[in-house]
């Protein structure tokens, strides 16, 4: 599978926390003020201080430019972050960096690492009452049990994620979810449930202004799943439709690929 690939699929559900402060990082000032709030004498000032450098450091963790160049200072950044949001009670903030931290593991191929924090990042969701960040973050670990090979695992975040998206009739987290599951079943050789999902998914891909990446894995899906059953008049039916759909896209300058062509590559 490609990495790139699953790096951009998982920045897609990471959540936008960035927010313009600057705030000083020193060390020292930072184990002052915690010093102060653990022994509960923080002022107001204190604690918006130190909540000023805990969105900084979650900022500078989050830097594309940064990200690209030093992977390990980004994390550092986040893992303070944490550190200071935990401290400061601010359980929303330390949930969306868990959820980023195990994005930034995940990115550099630290599955079970990555995990642990994700499924972290949901308990503090559901503190929160926040159910779609939690559909999310099980989308997340459902595409990290796929980059691991684990369809079984995967197929059952992916359907915690796709009941959510359903009841809240979002058609293209639902859409994806399915193209993910006809995936996931093949692999796991169990054809007959893809059937039915696919089937959804026809309806689903016809609706307005869908975005293009999920209607080209669905054809892509659409067309391993009508071979598997030797429908080859189908398939070639549905190839003919990737073909049309990235040649299209081609000629509005994008440069398109079933995702799940190259999970088989």
């Amino acid at each position: 599978m490609n990495r790139l690939l699953l790096l951009l699929l998982l920045a897609f559900t990471v959540p936008s926390m960035a927010q313009n402060y600057s705030a000083n990082t020193d060390e020292k000032r930072i184990d002052a003020l915690l010093d102060k709030l653990h022994a509960r004498q923080a002022s107001q000032d204190d604690r918006k201080e130190l909540q000023e450098i805990a969105i900084t450091l979650q900022n500078k963790g989050q830097d594309p430019q940064e990200l690209q160049r030093q992977y390990k200072k980004s994390l550092s950044n986040i893992d303070k972050a944490i550190e200071l949001f935990y401290a400061l009670g601010d359980t929303l903030s330390e949930a969306n960096n868990r959820k980023f931290k195990g994005f930034l593991l995940g990115r550099n191929g630290k599955m079970t690492e990555a995990r642990k924090e994700t499924q972290a990042a949901i308990q503090l969701y559901r503190l929160q009452n926040l159910n779609a960040e939690v559909a999310v973050s099980q989308f997340d670990l459902a595409r990290m049990f796929e980059f691991e090979s684990k369809p079984d695992s995967a197929i059952y975040y992916a359907n915690l994620s796709r009941v959510f998206w359903k009841l809240k009739e979002v058609d293209l987290r639902v859409l994806i979810i399915n193209n993910m599951l006809v995936s996931l079943f093949l692999k796991a050789g169990q054809p007959e449930l893809a059937k039915p999902v696919q089937q959804e998914s026809v309806v689903l891909v016809s609706k307005p202004q869908m975005q293009w990446q999920a209607i080209v894995d669905f054809y892509f899906t659409s067309m391993l799943l009508f071979k598997t059953f030797n429908d080859n008049g189908v398939a070639g039916d549905y190839r003919q439709l990737y073909n049309a759909k990235i040649d299209a896209l081609r000629k509005q300058g994008i440069v398109a690929k079933s995702y799940y062509e190259s999970d088989r590559e």
